[in-house]
């Protein structure tokens, strides 16, 4: 009786065997394995639905170009068996369904800002190739948008587009070529309060506004402000922040209140013709004089800021 019951344990065994070989064998192994898809790239990866990359593209002057990663990938068991072409699109939906997914409000550039190749290829024997996006700063780029690209695969050669993989939204930073973390030094004097003075050296950021703008970030009030000593205490004025504008030879030509010109409290800025006024990019050194207006509380203008900005790095 026991090896009636070894025997009928082996045959089902076999039985089963048999049974798994023929559900593997009538699956085309190459359908099932040889998934194309979208690989990491960039930094900051979201993996919240749609995944989501960043590239850092540091300074890009006007009409200049910078390139971030596209990396296409095979996920088949070991190399691609023959040349797989991968076909690339921007995809709308991709990106809408990111910012509900994420609450971010991102946008896709204007046309001639962004290009990548629509169609490339894995070459046999390999298990990726990267191609690059191109960012150009033409005259439609908005340094205030949120740009991103959504990229879809919509048609492969051979194997199947992921179902998790097969799209992506490509996010990046741009600054301007004045873009950065400086030093502050320099004078300032209010007419209409002496106990009011200049509280140097400053550690500031100039943020990135548009193609040749940057305002400047006070990193001790941790905003677009400008801190001062009340007395001995840092302070600031409230609804005043300035922004630069910078010419093509590198002269400041305005100095301008960001919260209104005036603002609510009645400040606007304005640049004093009398400085240097000026941006020396072999240095980084911007020298430049401007006032803080303020009619109801002093006629002409109320303080008089005289300062030069030494680059320290990147911000």
């Amino acid at each position: 009786m026991k090896n009636i019951k070894i025997l009928m344990l082996g045959v089902l065994m076999i039985s089963l065997s048999s049974c798994l070989k023929e559900g593997v064998m009538n699956t085309d192994p190459n359908y099932a394995s040889n998934v194309i898809e979208l690989a990491n790239t960039g930094d900051n990866v979201t993996t919240s639905g749609i995944q989501g990359y960043y590239s850092d593209l540091g300074s890009v002057a006007a009409g200049a170009s910078k390139t971030f990663n596209i990396n296409v990938h095979y996920t088949g068991p070991g190399n691609a068996p023959a040349d797989v072409v991968v076909t690339l699109a921007s995809d709308a939906a991709t990106l809408a369904a990111y910012n509900t997914k994420n609450g971010s409000a991102k946008v896709i550039p204007p046309a001639s800002v962004v290009s990548f190749p629509t169609s490339v290829t894995i070459k046999k024997g390999t298990n990726q190739t990267t191609v690059e996006a191109k960012i150009t700063v033409t005259a439609e780029f908005n340094f205030n948008a949120a740009y991103a690209v959504p990229v879809k695969i919509t048609q492969v050669s051979n194997g199947i587009i992921s179902g998790n993989y097969g799209n992506a939204v490509y996010s990046f930073g741009v600054r301007n070529s004045y873009d950065g973390a400086y030093t502050v030094t320099g004078t300032m004097v209010d007419a209409a309060n002496s106990g009011i003075t200049g509280r140097y050296p400053m550690s500031v950021g100039l943020v990135t506004s548009g193609a040749n703008t940057v305002r400047l970030y006070d990193n001790a009030i941790g905003g677009v402000y400008h801190s001062i000593l009340s007395g001995t205490s840092t302070s600031y004025y409230g609804a005043f922040g300035v922004e630069f504008t910078i010419d093509a030879s590198n002269k400041v030509t305005k100095v301008e209140n960001v919260y209104g010109q005036p603002s609510s409290n009645g400040r606007s800025a304005e640049i004093d013709p009398s400085g240097a006024n000026s941006w020396d990019p072999a240095t980084k050194t911007l020298k430049v004089k401007y006032w803080m207006n303020q009619p109801s509380v002093i006629a002409g203008h109320r303080v008089a800021f005289d300062e030069t900005f030494k680059y320290v790095g990147v911000r």
